[in-house]
C-alpha cells in the first residue's frame, strides 16, 4: 500500500518552492518562427514578500497533433477550442532570476516547460488553449491540472495536486495524482478511462447511453458504481484509490 509515500509527497510543494526547480528534461531553445509572443514586464508578487511575477503570451500557428505541458511547480489549465492554432500563457513567479521557459516543436508535437536557477521561489503556471482534437499530455509535479472541452486522447498527472476535467470526449483518458482528488465528466463515452488517486477521492461522470466494464477499487473508502455494467463492453473504466471514495455515475 502506498499510503505513507503519498502522504509524504504532500510536502513537495513547500520543498520545491523553497529550493527551486532543477529540470533537465528539456534544453533551452528559441521560439519557432511560427510563434508570436508578447511580454508583460515583471512586477512584484504579493503572495510572498520579495517575489516577482511576469507573464508571456504567445501563439503557435503551425499545426500540431500533440501538446505536452510540463510544470514543476504551478497549475496547468488546458482548454479545447474550435481554432487551428495553440495559444500559451506562461505565468512565472520567482524570487530573483526569471525561469528559463522553452517551447519546442518536433514533428507535430509541441512541448512547453521550464527550468529554474537555484533560488528561494521559482514556479510557472500554464494556461493553454489548443485545437479540440489534439492529444494532450499534462504533467504537474506540484500544482493542479484543469482540463476542459478536449476531444483528443488525454494523459494528465499531478504528483501533488487536484485534477479536474470537464466536457471530455476523447477515446482514451488517463488521470493520475499521488496526493489530491480527481473529478472528470464526459460528453461522449470513452473507450478507456483510467483514474488513479493514491490519496484522494475519485468522481467520474460518463454518458449513460452505453454499458461499461468497470473495475473500482477503493482500498480505504467506499466505491459507488451507478452505471450499467457489462463484462463484454468495449468501454472500460478502471478507478483506484488507496485512501478515498470512488463514485462512478452517469452524466446529468
Amino acid at each position: 500500500m502506498r499510503l505513507l509515500p503519498a502522504l509524504a509527497g504532500l510536502g513537495i510543494i513547500s520543498v520545491l518552492a523553497l529550493a527551486g526547480c532543477h529540470a533537465t528534461d528539456s534544453a533551452s531553445s528559441p521560439a519557432p518562427a511560427s510563434a508570436q509572443a508578447s511580454t508583460i514586464s515583471p512586477s512584484p508578487g504579493l503572495s510572498v514578500p520579495g517575489t516577482h511575477k511576469s507573464a508571456i503570451v504567445y501563439r503557435i500557428s503551425s499545426p500540431v497533433s500533440t501538446v505536452v505541458i510540463i510544470s514543476h511547480v504551478g497549475d496547468i489549465t488546458v482548454t479545447g477550442g474550435s481554432g487551428s492554432s495553440t495559444s500559451v500563457t506562461q505565468q512565472a513567479t520567482y524570487s530573483k532570476t526569471p525561469p528559463v521557459t522553452t517551447r519546442t516543436i518536433s514533428g507535430k508535437t509541441l512541448t512547453v516547460t521550464y527550468t529554474c536557477p537555484s533560488q528561494v521561489v521559482c514556479a510557472v503556471a500554464y494556461v493553454v488553449q489548443v485545437p479540440r482534437g489534439v492529444t494532450v499530455r499534462a504533467q504537474a509535479s506540484a500544482g493542479a491540472v484543469r482540463l476542459s472541452g478536449l476531444a483528443g486522447n488525454v494523459t494528465a498527472t499531478a504528483n501533488v495536486g487536484f485534477i479536474d476535467a470537464t466536457g471530455l470526449s476523447g477515446s482514451s483518458v488517463s488521470l493520475t495524482t499521488d496526493g489530491g482528488g480527481i473529478n472528470a465528466s464526459f460528453i461522449a463515452a470513452p473507450a478507456t478511462l483510467q483514474a488513479v488517486a493514491h490519496v484522494g477521492a475519485i468522481n467520474l461522470h460518463v454518458p449513460g447511453t452505453v454499458s461499461y466494464k468497470v473495475s473500482a477499487d477503493a482500498r480505504v473508502g467506499k466505491a459507488d458504481v451507478g452505471v450499467r455494467q457489462s463484462s463484454s463492453s468495449g468501454h472500460v473504466i478502471t478507478a483506484t484509490t488507496d485512501v478515498g471514495a470512488i463514485k462512478i455515475a452517469t452524466s446529468a
